[in-house]
């Protein structure tokens, strides 16, 4: 929370305040996580970001976390050398987490269903914060507060306000009158030693109509008290209001001035919908204080993990750190390094795959987290690719679990230093030279060949077909048949096999992408050429339009391309073939890095590609003379005389090859290889694991002169 230092006159002693209130003046803390399991507390430990605003370097925001554990969780603060417990959690009991910071809010009414029905349609219409049911207890019965956040400013949670007054539709959901901006500003009302005391005194001051909560704190000494807060205003002179008011509406009170070095964790009730099974109130504790202030949440049982709602309902072993970063809830689990690595195997490979490309992919991931040291500023690394993908416990595997322990503690070192091992899902047959991707150098990667065609194995093969309506597309291999005819250009004819069979654009099936026909048995389609599916090895993107293409490449390239891009062409490429320089309309696309490329053009799987141009070709005259031309106002001549070509047209080359020519510019890009191809590739570990080879030359073959040690 943010303190309000002006000082107002209330019955109160300061001597008493300083020597009792929550005056501690922590610095950089130096700490032990609780874990129940001693031995685990012991290991190195690693701490993993899951949400943080840590500005261009990772930023993943939740306004709010939601935990729960089978075996209970213990919840205090990090303080000195260890753990100062401040509440716990039943088996099983849902117990929701937030930043003292601005919301705002919306409706207040006595009325649960009223108040559920409401925050259900502004979490649907709103889309700029959480919506929240708090209920508050009162003499004349129980009061149901909705409010949106949480915000990082007040600015931020005044624009919400406006939108939400200003909006018909969404002020219709709030009658009750215009939503107010509410902050981290609190008056404290008094300090108790039991929580019972604290809740007496915030019913005494709820009843009065105005806004208290019982919170945590913990004092000098480390042992708990409780507080009554007043408030929460958005500013001093709201706060200063709120004072004013509060002592004429209850006698006796008297108010005092926050501490700035205090840990507050306030509790309240929350109703929100679609948390609790039962609909029954559950905990919602807010952090406020000091900034650097920090609350650690662990399993209360040996072996239980703790399961977060925001992550996917993820389960994690370790526990959680929960603090303020610019502003915003930041969340780091920390748990055994080991124990880490069990996940991120298990994400990063199949576990099917042989022990040694398992034991592979363990010390490389090993040695990557420890490369990293604190690079995240809060954490060691974080749960995305930007690190290693990590996802608790449900990724964990008995077989990803052995690789692990069967080379605990081993890594990759040159030298007697640890490298940066860099790994990729698939090389596309050949790893990248760092100079082709970030032009840079490395001693220990460089480019060798790598048995990547294992991705292959039992994929289906797509035909791609033009229908009688002249859609181009692809059809999978088994829902077609060959009739035996042939064009009289040579290209054969197939027909659909059943009812309901979808062309789709790429040679894969993409739930989010709609097909581009559906066609019935019996339909003919000439087939053009015959592809494996779209893999990590090999795959085909787009076509991509002109248009696509020229806000893809705005987006990532220092100068932009003028006019409608009418020529894309690869104009240099590096030891593995891979591209580092891309021409449109003849000028460089010219990237921060060539391995951008990848983003520039549409986010394609790697920089080992082709590109097709869809919209230009050669034409040969009669003596010789060639040329290039767009397809406009483009004529075929047919048996019946010449006719204008609107969407598409075929075109075959002497060898018999066929290209797709459509009337506007496009391009479709063939490539191998998926990421950025540097270091190991993880399908060939498991090509080379297939042929014999064990973890230590797997490793050996993509990072050159290496030791694998233990140190």
């Amino acid at each position: 929370m943010r303190i309000w230092k002006k000082e107002r006159s209330r019955q109160w002693s300061r001597s008493v305040f300083l020597a009792v209130i929550l005056s501690l003046s922590l610095g950089t803390a130096s700490y032990q996580p609780a874990y129940a399991d001693e031995a685990a507390a012991s290991a190195k430990q690693i701490r993993v970001a899951l949400f943080a605003d840590l500005g261009n370097q990772y930023r993943s925001i939740a306004p709010t976390v939601t935990m729960n554990a089978s075996g209970g969780m213990a919840i205090g603060e990090r303080l000195g050398g260890g753990i100062v417990p401040l509440a716990n959690a039943g088996a099983g009991e849902t117990v929701r987490f937030s930043m003292d910071s601005f919301m705002v809010k919306a409706l207040e009414t006595t009325d649960a269903q009223a108040a559920a029905g409401a925050a259900s349609r502004l979490q649907a219409a709103d889309g700029a914060g959480k919506v929240y049911v708090m209920a508050v207890s009162q003499q004349s019965g129980t009061v149901y507060q909705v409010y949106i956040g949480n915000y990082a400013s007040k600015e931020e949670a005044v624009r919400v306000r406006d939108r939400l007054a200003a909006d018909p539709a969404l002020s219709a959901i709030v009658p009750s009158g215009k939503p107010i901006v509410t902050g981290n500003l609190h008056w404290l009302a008094g300090l108790y030693e039991t929580e019972e005391q604290a809740n007496a005194a915030v019913r005494t001051i709820a009843n009065a109509g105005l806004d208290a909560f019982t919170a945590i704190a913990v004092n000098q000494g480390g042992s708990v008290q409780y507080a009554a807060l007043l408030g929460q205003a958005a500013d001093s002179h709201e706060l200063d209001s709120v004072g004013n008011e509060a002592t004429k509406l209850v006698p006796g009170l008297s108010l005092l001035p926050t501490d700035p070095a205090s840990l507050y964790l306030i509790r309240r009730d929350d109703m929100s919908p679609g948390v609790s099974g039962s609909g029954q109130a559950f905990r919602h504790y807010f952090l406020g204080g000091a900034s650097d202030r920090k609350l650690w949440i662990a399993p209360s049982a040996a072996g239980s993990g703790i399961q977060v709602t925001e992550r996917a309902g993820r389960m994690y072993r370790g526990g959680f750190e929960l603090s303020l970063a610019n502003n915003r809830l930041a969340l780091v689990n920390e748990l055994p390094l080991e124990q880490y690595l069990y996940s991120v195997v298990g994400m990063e490979v199949s576990p099917s795959w042989p022990e040694e490309a398992l034991k592979a992919q363990a010390v490389a991931a090993r040695t990557y987290a420890l490369y990293q040291g604190t690079k995240y500023q809060i954490a060691d690394v974080v749960d995305t690719t930007l690190s290693q993908a990590y996802y608790g416990m449900d990724k964990e595997h008995p077989n990803t679990i052995a690789a692990v322990d069967a080379t605990a503690g081993e890594v990759i070192m040159l030298n007697g230093k640890l490298i940066e091992p860099l790994y990729s899902s698939n090389s596309g047959g050949m790893t990248a030279d760092p100079g082709e991707l970030w032009n840079s150098k490395s001693d220990y990667l460089v480019s060798v060949q790598s048995p990547d065609e294992t991705a292959e194995q039992g994929l289906p093969y797509w035909y791609r077909v033009v229908l009688p309506d002249g859609k181009v597309g692809y059809i999978r291999e088994d829902l077609v048949q060959d009739t035996g005819e042939k064009t009289k250009a040579g290209l054969p004819v197939f027909t659909v096999k059943t009812d309901g069979a979808n062309i789709r654009q790429l040679p894969l099936i993409q739930s989010d992408v709609e097909p581009i026909a559906n066609v019935n048995q019996g339909v003919k389609a000439i087939v053009l050429e015959k592809t494996i599916q779209s893999n990590t090895m090999n795959w085909i993107r787009g076509p991509y339009t002109s248009d696509q293409l020229s806000k893809s490449i705005q987006g990532q390239a220092k100068t932009p391309i003028q006019g409608p891009i009418v020529s894309l062409e690869v104009t240099e490429r590096g030891p593995s073939q891979r591209v580092t320089e891309v021409r449109a309309n003849g000028q460089i696309v010219d990237v921060k890095y060539p391995d951008s490329l990848r983003s520039a053009l549409g986010g394609l799987p790697s920089t080992r590609f082709d590109i097709e141009p869809a919209g230009a070709y050669s034409i040969l005259g009669a003596n010789g003379a060639s040329g290039n031309a767009a397809q406009q106002n483009v004529h075929a001549l047919s048996e019946s005389g010449k006719q204008q070509v609107n969407d598409s047209i075929l075109v075959q080359n002497g060898s018999g090859d066929v290209s797709v020519m459509t009337k506007a510019p496009s391009y479709r890009f063939v490539g191998q290889g998926n990421g950025h191809g540097a270091g190991m590739s993880q399908w060939g570990s498991k090509g080379l694991a297939d042929q014999g080879y064990r973890y230590e030359s797997i490793l050996q073959h993509y990072y050159k002169g290496v030791q694998i040690a233990k140190p």
